[in-house]
C-alpha cells in the first residue's frame, strides 16, 4: 500500500511516500521531499496523489499497459522532479531510438529478464548505438523506469535487474597530441574564439563546462575557476544545466596560461558589449555570443573545423583537446589523483580514458625510481683487516712421525 503524507520538521515542510517495507532490511521504505512552505508541500502532495490514482486505475488491467504507454508518462514525472534538461534529453533519445523500437509493444506484465537480455544482446553489436557502451546506457534507463513501476505496484518485480547489461568497453577516445595542440593554437590566431580554444587546452574543461562558465566563477586574485554549470544544446536551444557528474562540479587552479586567455576574453567582451549597447544580454557568461547570449555549439564546431583545417591536424572534435591537457599534466609529473580532479574524473576513469598516456608516465616514473635506488643503495662494507678476513680452510691435522 502506498501512502502520501505531509509533515513539518523545524522550519521546513516535507512530503513522504511510504510503500511498504524494504525486503532487504525489513524497515519501512519511503521517499521524501522537502519544501520551504506548507503551500508548496500541499501542492506536491495533491499532484502525487493524482498521479498515484491514475496509475492505480491503469493497474486494474496491467496486461494492457504497454511499455510505449508507460515510458512517456515516466519521463514527464522525471522532468517534474527536476532532472537536468540534458539528462531528460538523453533519456528521451534512448527511449525513442533504442527501447521502443524493440520493446515498445510489450505489456509491462509480460516483460521478462529473458526478453530484456535478448534485447541487450541484439543491441550491443549494432553500429547505430555505438556498441556496448550505449546499449548499457539504454539498459540503465529501462531499469530506472521499471524500478519506479515496481515501487508503484504496477509490476511484481523489475526484470531489468536480473538481465545483465551489455559489457561496457574501455572509453579510450583518440585525442590531440601536444604538437597538434600547438598547431591548433597557432591556426586559431585572429579568430574570435581563439581565447576559448586556448582556455580549453590549458584548463582541461569540457566544451559544455567552458560555455557555461560565468565571470562570477572566475577568481583572478587566487587564480582559480569553479565549474558550477554546463551550457548544453537541448531541443533546439542552449540551456544551462547541472555539471555532468557530481565530481564534475569542482574548484581548481588551471595552468597560468588559462587565466591569460580569460584576461584576453574579458577585454574582447568589453568591446563587444559597448558595440551591442542596449541589445546586450547580461548573462554573465565568459564565452558568449556577440550579444551576450549563449554560444551555440554548432557555431563553435564550425569555427573549430575551420581552424583544424588550417592546422592540418586530424579531424577530431574540440573536446579532444582534453587529451593534450592530460599530456601536459602527466608530462609535468602531476600526480594522477590531482590530474583527475582537474579534469573532473575519478582516478579509475582517468586511468581508463588516458591509458596510452600513462604508459609513458609509468616508464618515466620507473626510470626515476631506478635512479633513486641506485643513488641510495647501501654499499657493501670493505674489511678493515684484510689478513683477518682471509678465508679459513677446514682440513684434517697431519700426523707427524719421528
Amino acid at each position: 500500500m502506498v501512502v502520501v503524507s505531509v509533515y513539518k520538521r523545524g522550519k521546513v515542510w516535507g512530503v513522504a511516500i511510504g510503500h511498504g517495507r524494504d525486503p532487504r532490511t525489513g524497515r519501512p521504505a519511503r521517499l521524501t521531499w522537502t519544501f520551504d512552505t506548507e503551500a508548496a508541500a500541499r501542492d506536491f502532495e495533491r499532484r502525487k496523489k493524482e498521479e498515484l490514482r491514475r496509475l492505480k486505475e491503469q493497474h486494474v488491467r496491467p496486461s494492457v499497459i504497454r511499455l510505449a504507454d508507460y515510458l512517456p508518462d515516466w519521463l514527464r514525472r522525471k522532468e517534474n522532479e527536476g532532472l537536468a534538461p540534458r539528462t531528460i534529453a538523453d533519456y528521451a533519445w534512448c527511449i525513442k531510438k533504442l527501447i521502443l523500437p524493440t520493446l515498445g509493444a510489450e505489456p509491462l506484465a509480460d516483460l521478462s529478464p529473458s526478453k530484456i537480455q535478448a534485447w541487450q544482446d541484439a543491441l550491443a553489436p549494432t553500429r547505430d548505438c555505438h556498441g556496448a557502451t550505449i546499449a548499457a546506457k539504454a539498459h540503465r534507463v529501462l531499469r530506472a523506469a521499471l524500478s519506479d513501476a515496481e515501487r508503484l505496484g504496477m509490476i511484481a518485480r523489475n526484470p531489468a535487474k536480473v538481465a545483465r547489461p551489455a559489457q561496457r568497453r574501455p572509453n579510450r577516445r583518440p585525442g590531440f597530441t601536444l604538437a597538434e595542440a600547438q598547431a591548433l593554437l597557432t591556426a586559431a590566431e585572429g579568430e574570435r574564439l581563439e581565447p576559448l580554444i586556448g582556455f580549453i587546452l590549458h584548463s582541461g574543461l569540457r566544451v559544455a563546462e567552458a560555455l557555461g562558465l560565468r565571470w562570477r566563477d572566475v577568481d583572478f586574485a587566487h587564480g582559480t575557476i569553479s565549474v558550477r554549470q554546463d551550457m548544453v544544446y537541448v531541443q533546439g536551444r542552449m540551456v544551462a544545466s547541472r555539471p555532468k557528474t557530481p565530481r564534475s562540479a569542482r574548484t581548481f587552479t588551471p595552468l597560468p596560461q588559462a587565466m591569460e586567455h580569460l584576461q584576453r576574453q574579458k577585454a574582447q567582451q568589453a568591446e563587444e558589449r559597448l558595440r551591442a549597447g542596449e541589445n546586450w544580454r547580461d548573462l554573465d557568461l565568459v564565452f558568449a555570443a556577440q550579444d551576450g547570449g549563449p554560444l551555440n555549439t554548432a557555431n563553435v564546431d564550425y569555427v573549430f573545423r575551420r581552424v583544424r583545417q588550417r592546422a592540418g591536424v586530424r579531424p577530431l572534435p574540440l573536446y579532444s583537446m582534453r587529451h593534450a591537457t592530460a599530456s601536459i599534466l602527466l608530462g609535468a609529473g602531476v600526480p594522477v589523483a590531482v590530474a583527475a580532479k582537474m579534469l573532473g574524473h575519478t582516478v579509475d576513469l582517468f586511468c581508463e580514458t588516458y591509458a596510452d598516456l600513462l604508459v609513458e608516465a609509468t616508464r618515466e616514473a620507473a626510470e626515476r625510481a631506478g635512479a633513486f635506488w641506485e643513488a641510495n643503495r647501501p654499499k657493501p662494507e670493505e674489511p678493515t683487516n684484510p689478513a683477518s678476513a682471509a678465508p679459513i680452510r677446514a682440513g684434517r691435522k697431519r700426523k707427524t712421525v719421528g
